[in-house]
């Protein structure tokens, strides 16, 4: 009998992925005891899938499981993840946010086995995945669809055709998306359908508030004009031609949104969407639970197409 440790656990949920059986383990706790520490999602609800998806592995493994919701109100979860490492103890598996696992590479145990296992499965990961996740070389922590990097942009079709001129489904179809339609789709052109969407009474809802969604996406914006604020090695590079660069393109996006971007949470932002706001920069894990509330004058929003797999659509 093995007592179940981290590595020893990484190594059964990989074995787990691959369909290779576990050996057969006596007693009702015969592994032994882990402790998880995950997101108290704000969607009511949202907590019990992944709850049951853990039990099911813990009966099927024998393993005494105890499962803690952590709530970011507060920053109680970013909280617990420095406590945590600061004394070395606490949660055997613990879920970070966005950025935070590369702020705690040191303190994690490499699982390359596993990440590995799955992208042999699965294919590879978004990019920006693999830069939180791969630090040093080693895997660090197992991307999830939950609270991930890949910002999908979502908006209403209807509206999108009505006061922009742009069919979106021609970008976003099943088949090869039209590339007449995606090369045309830049930072430029955004600002320019942010402009037409405003003055038809429906802008866009973009966050320019201190909310984590609304930072997130900034990021993506000084990414792709290639801005980084911070190097590798932590030396700061904020001035630079690209930064200011992307400061001009944020006044300008600025000045064709509602005033009510900048005092944002990441529910309101969520909820742009099912008001009068066109589109936004969410991800589609962002959106559960929202359908039920839509009235029926509205129409499909658009599909959130992942960057690489899997390769159907999510649709709203």
């Amino acid at each position: 009998m093995t007592t179940l440790t981290r590595r020893t656990l990484l190594k059964t949920a990989a074995m787990a992925t691959t369909a290779i059986s576990a050996p057969f383990v006596h007693g009702a706790y015969a592994a032994g005891r882990l402790s998880c520490g995950f997101w108290d999602h704000w969607v009511p609800g949202a907590n019990e899938p992944l709850a049951k998806l853990c039990r099911e592995w813990a009966d099927q493994e024998k393993v005494d499981l105890k499962i803690d919701f952590i709530t970011t109100q507060g920053d109680k979860l970013n909280l617990t993840i420095a406590a945590e490492a600061q004394a070395k103890s606490g949660h055997d598996v613990l879920q970070m946010g966005d950025w935070y696992a590369a702020a705690q590479a040191d303190n994690l145990e490499p699982v390359d086995e596993l990440v590995n296992s799955l992208i042999a499965e699965h294919g590879k990961l978004v990019q920006g995945s693999e830069y939180i996740g791969r630090q040093k070389g080693r895997w660090i922590a197992v991307p999830t669809g939950i609270q991930t990097t890949a910002m999908t942009p979502c908006a209403r079709i209807d509206y999108f055709k009505q006061h922009v001129g742009l069919d979106v489904t021609r970008m976003y179809p099943v088949g090869p998306p039209d590339k007449e339609l995606t090369d045309q789709w830049t930072w430029d052109y955004l600002l320019t359908a942010s402009e037409k969407c405003m003055k038809a009474g429906k802008p866009f809802g973009i966050g320019l508030s201190t909310c984590t969604d609304a930072i997130n996406m900034a990021g993506s914006v000084f990414t792709s004009f290639g801005a980084d604020l911070v190097d590798a090695e932590g030396t700061i590079t904020l001035k630079t031609d690209a930064t200011r660069q992307v400061l001009e393109w944020l006044l300008k996006l600025s000045k064709t949104l509602p005033d009510s971007v900048y005092a944002y949470d990441n529910v309101e932002q969520q909820g742009a969407d099912f008001r009068t706001e066109c589109p936004n920069f969410q991800r589609a894990e962002r959106l559960c639970g929202r359908p039920a509330r839509q009235y029926q004058s509205r129409r499909a929003m658009l599909d959130l197409p992942f960057a690489q797999r899997p390769e159907g659509q999510v649709r709203q």
